[in-house]
């Protein structure tokens, strides 16, 4: 006969949730700055974990059961959120019991394990020590499990080696207004098993001197938990503390794997053109993302691209995405996974941009985000800021429902003004003879 203890009984009878882990970074704490090795900088940054569960939090140094952490840096400027680079990332290996995040810290933590509502520093010189610093190529942020011990154990180089590196031009002599925001994140196999791992990166804009490209946390807003950095691009888009209300952010959840972010924004240049602003950024998806599609009806141009360089011995391709518009949709993407599982995807941590301008006003319509490793579904939709549809039909180029000499001569006036409208064929950004080729092959055929 099947029995059930008293205690059993009362947690089944009362609904009683599972006692779980659950690791946040509660705060980002300090900064190194390590100077330049010809035109790379290198900080570390310093991270205190909180344990927000109602259990111990497994701190086991030499094991695939304890955290490592990643910290990286974005910048805000003109507008634009970019990517500035990532770090190798800490393995942890014990823990501290503290109150940092004011959870009230309890019993039953020790060296080895993060008791509930407790807190453990590690400062920027343990995060940025090369010694315990391991690759993130063999980290699954989603599931939590890593290598142990990781590639490159042990291994010291010169002063930028593992740590979190950055094109040193882009922190120097930046426009007034630009904000320098770090993120740091945990990523932890008792966390993950519990399913808390969608609340494990915090962020914090730095304090930050442009004349020469130093950190630090001195003045520095309190740091924003459990959200990824790229809100900061929502809450300061304008300038520390002035939101950025064009910014929209969408969640998109991978079924029974990782979390990505899309924000998106439009901005009017005045002059009857806009430019499109997209930021994908890929929380904690193993997956990871291979390409990005927007619908564009009428004629773009002036792409951009930014992504973030691998360092270290990480075997990522730095290869840039390019733009293929086909007249109705422009998209991004990167090599397939099958030709080659180091190409440049959006993996766990990062953000990738994209931008471009357009003739069309912004609306609201869904952007496709293809994943790079392969599953089901190979792609999912968003909600995002994008250009009005235009016509279907490029033969009436203005849109009158008739084709006739007036398309022909605003399709003329269009190319010598360098509209984007006019810009129709490959390459794009260059009004040639191929963009009049191609209209007038679609004028001669008409519209349906």
């Amino acid at each position: 006969m099947n029995r059930l203890t008293a205690t059993a009984c009362v947690a089944l009878c009362a609904g009683m949730a599972n006692a779980t882990p659950d690791v946040i970074c509660g705060v980002l704490n300090g900064v190194n700055n390590y100077g330049t090795v010809g035109s790379t900088r290198a900080y570390s940054i310093g991270t205190t974990a909180c344990n927000a569960g109602d259990t111990n939090a497994n701190w086991i140094d030499n094991t695939v059961n304890h955290p490592v952490i990643s910290t990286t840096l974005f910048k805000i400027e003109d507008g634009r959120m970019t990517q500035l680079g990532v770090s190798f990332v800490k393995h942890s290996f014990a823990a501290l019991q503290g109150n940092a995040c004011g959870f009230g810290c309890g019993a039953g933590g020790h060296w080895q394990a993060l008791g509930p509502g407790c807190s453990d520093p590690y400062g920027p010189g343990l995060n940025g020590n090369q010694t315990d610093l391991g690759p993130r190529f063999q980290v699954n942020a989603y599931t939590g499990q890593y290598l142990s011990p990781p590639a490159f154990n042990g291994q010291t180089g010169n002063t930028i080696y593992k740590r979190l590196q950055v094109p040193a031009a882009e922190m120097l002599n930046t426009p007034a207004g630009t904000q320098i925001v770090a993120e740091g994140q945990y990523v932890t196999l008792d966390d993950a098993q519990a399913g808390n791992q969608f609340n494990n990166a915090s962020y914090r804009l730095m304090g930050y001197n442009s004349s020469n490209g130093s950190l630090s946390v001195s003045g520095a807003p309190a740091t924003v938990r459990e959200t990824p950095a790229i809100f900061a691009w929502q809450a300061h888009g304008l300038g520390r503390n002035q939101p950025d209300a064009s910014v929209t952010i969408s969640q998109i959840d991978v079924p029974s794997e990782g979390r990505f972010f899309l924000a998106s924004k439009a901005v009017d240049l005045g002059n009857g053109t806009w430019r499109y602003e997209y930021g994908l950024y890929n929380l904690n998806s193993h997956r990871s993302a291979g390409s990005i599609s927007i619908p564009v009806n009428t004629g773009s141009s002036n792409y951009g691209f930014n992504d973030i360089e691998y360092h270290s011995g990480e075997p990522f391709s730095a290869t840039d995405w390019t733009p293929s518009d086909d007249g109705s949709t422009l998209t991004w993407s990167t090599q397939d996974f099958a030709v080659n599982a180091n190409a440049n995807a959006i993996r766990w941590g990062t953000m990738y941009n994209f931008w471009f301008e357009t003739d069309a006003a912004p609306t609201t319509g869904d952007i496709e985000v293809g994943l790079f490793r392969t599953g089901s579904p190979s792609s999912l939709t968003a909600s995002a800021t994008v250009p009005t549809a235009g016509t279907t039909c490029l033969a009436d180029f203005n849109n009158s429902g008739s084709v006739n000499f007036f398309d022909v001569a605003d399709f003329i006036t269009a190319f010598n003004n360098q509209d984007p409208a006019a810009d129709i064929a490959a390459p794009f950004g260059a009004w040639n003879f191929f963009d009049v080729s191609d209209y007038i092959t679609a004028f001669n055929v008409g519209c349906p």
